[in-house]
């Protein structure tokens, strides 16, 4: 006897009213029905014998897709734990690797998350990683392709990577980055930038992504220097430069309720520049993480953002790509699509479920950046000597992670599109990784793929 999966999300299609989006949140299948299969279905989540109604055809599809299936609910729950250990075990076999040359950073950010670093003293913001680190780094990235591991890339972090009292550690990392034929990009304040332009370009970062909170003063009550002198005018030229230079510029803008009307004036300065008209520049928008903001209050949801930023570029798709994580979802719906490809599911919401990797200065190993020094998720360190990583409890802890392991994520038909929201945060206001953390994920998907599918299939007629 069949019944209805509980794991189907049934989204009206915004251009023919009479059509529904229906998808399969284990099996990820996606397709497009009328009015009465969907009224059929849901009148059998109540009573089974409504399916009867439906011909054979349609029978065997739905089954085929996984819309109705002949599994019992607890067969169906097995069925997750499955897909979700497979879905975990070939995500970790993707290795990101994060390196903080220092902890120490030129800016105060009035929001930065690592403001608890700070207070620990010069000798703590000073300490560079050793070269015997880096070498001890390189050495068990070698060892994981030997081990049939994909190396994606590695990041520089801080603190501040680009200060000038890095150069020489940076410049070796980046040394050993091409030895190993790995792409290398970095996360910078953007300020330094400028006594680093011929260094990126020799190692050809694929990307140097900066962040601009607004024009002028806006930008400067935000993230100034330790002084309290502003960073707007500096950054901007070097932005300039490095454009100029054929660095590839990613520009972010971290917003909240103080600063969401700075958007448009943001937008308007980055097409006066001229720099929109540049391959090598892009820019997009994000919220600041609620769980460090000292006022709740302050805080914006990425779909208030995401109507904020409707206003100014227009409600086409297009629209998706200016906001990270409206962005993530719709290319990789997109990129299912056109590729005919599996749809994205994930068993963890980011790389700190799976194959990232962050380094500081000292040889110790987070998970990801959001928790830097904060021992107790130190997952292990950096065996200098033997040159590997050496794991501690911690590390398992954090990489299997998934959503079939979270009680408020286990019966959700959206868990495998959102993987349990982001551990950190679900560590600050819950105090336990192992909570989730849904913030705004299924207002935000419904979107998303509804306005990507229909565009898809506009495209296709």
């Amino acid at each position: 006897m069949y019944r209805v999966s509980e794991y189907n999300i049934y989204l009206k299609m915004k251009k023919e009213p009479d059509k529904n989006l229906i998808i399969q949140g284990i099996r990820g299948s996606f397709d497009v029905v009328d009015d009465s299969i969907v009224e059929i279905l849901k009148k059998a989540e109540k009573d089974k014998e409504a399916l009867n109604s439906l011909s054979k055809e349609n029978i065997e599809i739905l089954e085929k897709r996984g819309y109705i299936t002949k599994l019992t609910k607890e067969e169906e729950y097995e069925l997750i734990k499955k897909v979700s250990h497979t879905l975990n075990t070939v995500s970790r076999k993707n290795i990101c690797i994060t390196i903080i040359p220092t902890y120490n950073c030129n800016f105060r950010c009035e929001y930065c998350f690592e403001q608890n670093l700070f207070k620990k003293g010069a000798e703590f913001l000073n300490k560079k990683i050793s070269k015997e680190t880096v070498d001890a780094v390189f050495k068990q990235l070698n060892k994981f392709k030997e081990q049939k591991m994909k190396i994606s890339g590695v990041y520089l972090f801080g603190g501040e990577p680009l200060l000038e009292s890095n150069k020489d550690i940076v410049d070796y990392i980046c040394k050993k980055c091409r030895e190993n034929e790995i792409p290398i990009s970095c996360i910078s304040n953007g300020y330094g930038l400028d006594k680093y332009i011929d260094l990126i370009k020799e190692y050809k970062f694929e990307k140097v992504q900066i962040t601009l909170d607004g024009i002028g003063e806006e930008h400067d009550k935000r993230r100034f220097l330790v002084g309290g002198k502003g960073t707007y005018d500096k950054i901007k030229s070097n932005i300039t430069l490095a454009l100029e230079n054929g660095i590839n510029i990613t520009l972010r803008t971290n917003v909240n309720k103080k600063n969401k009307d700075a958007i448009k004036a943001l937008i308007d300065e980055y097409k006066k520049e001229g720099w929109v008209d540049k391959e090598n520049f892009s820019y997009y928008f994000k919220t600041t993480l609620k769980c460090y903001e000292e006022d709740f209050g302050n805080a914006l949801s990425d779909v208030e953002l995401m109507r904020q930023l409707a206003e100014y570029v227009g409600t086409d798709i297009e629209r998706f790509r200016f906001n990270s994580i409206y962005n993530g979802v719709a290319m990789r719906i997109k990129y299912m699509l056109e590729n005919n490809s599996f749809a994205p599911l994930q068993s963890g919401f980011c790389g700190a479920n799976s194959g990232m990797y962050t380094i500081d200065p000292f040889g110790d190993i987070y998970p990801c950046w959001d928790v830097l020094a904060e021992e107790e998720c130190k997952i292990g360190t950096v065996n200098n000597e033997t040159g590997e990583f050496v794991l501690n409890a911690q590390h398992n802890i954090w990489k299997e992670r998934t959503v079939d392991k979270i009680d408020d994520c286990n019966k959700c038909k959206y868990m495998f599109f959102c993987g349990g929201g982001c551990s950190a945060q679900a560590r600050v206001l819950n105090n336990d990784i192992n909570k989730v953390f849904c913030d705004d994920f299924t207002l935000l998907f419904d979107e998303v793929v509804v306005d990507v599918c229909e565009n898809f299939l506009a495209r296709k007629r």
